[in-house]
């Protein structure tokens, strides 16, 4: 390994990819977990059913948002480390911190899913998508400058896309977490937002 292809403490990019891939899968499937109905008991009826639906659907909105804004973050990493071969030290160190923030989904959405009107909830919720977002900005920010971890050379619409995202999809969950004080709950409104962020395009 020369200067130009890495450096000592570079690590391949496919086991940071499979414990990643590991990761979000079952954080993912985490999420679901706290879609519960009540007991019933043998005598509910039809109405009894519609009740704890109704009831349960706060829940739904919060799981269907986290699943997929996870879901759109895992797919833009994955078009992100097509264009690398290994990563620097500081992009494993960046990774571990964004993927212990990913693992905190399942609790901050159940926390929010439960008491989704009260701002520390909103709060919570609102900080741990910062800090995944935040990290993978950060990430990006130093898969740009180290050019020796580049596969090729970055075509000029895939840089304008990786910066686009790397400033948005923070500032969406910032834009959440200062409404979540004044309007918990309304305030994931504003991480809609980052399902609209195009993601990275194919190399």
């Amino acid at each position: 390994m020369d200067e130009e292809q890495g450096r000592p403490g570079d690590i391949g990019k496919q086991r940071v990819e499979a414990l990643s891939d590991g990761l979000y899968a079952i954080a993912l499937t985490l999420l679901v977990l706290e879609l519960k109905l009540p007991s019933l008991g043998e005598a509910a009826t039809n109405g009894d059913l519609l009740h704890a639906l109704r009831e349960l659907l706060p829940k739904v909105l919060t799981w269907f948002l986290s699943f997929w804004v996870m879901a759109v973050l895992w797919l833009s990493q994955v078009r992100v480390y097509r264009l690398v071969h290994s990563l620097s030290r500081a992009m494993v160190r960046l990774e571990l911190v964004q993927l212990a923030c990913v693992s905190l989904m399942p609790f901050s959405t159940a926390l929010i899913g439960e008491h989704g009107n009260l701002p520390v909830a909103a709060v919570v919720y609102a900080a741990n998508m910062l800090a995944i977002t935040l990290t993978g900005a950060l990430r990006t920010r130093e898969l740009l400058r180290q050019a020796r971890v580049h596969v090729d050379a970055i075509d000029p619409s895939v840089l304008r896309t990786l910066k686009l995202r790397a400033f948005a999809l923070p500032a969406c969950a910032a834009a959440a977490l200062a409404l979540g004080f004044f309007y918990p709950g309304w305030n994931m409104l504003a991480m809609l937002a980052m399902l609209m962020v195009p993601t990275a395009p194919r190399a």
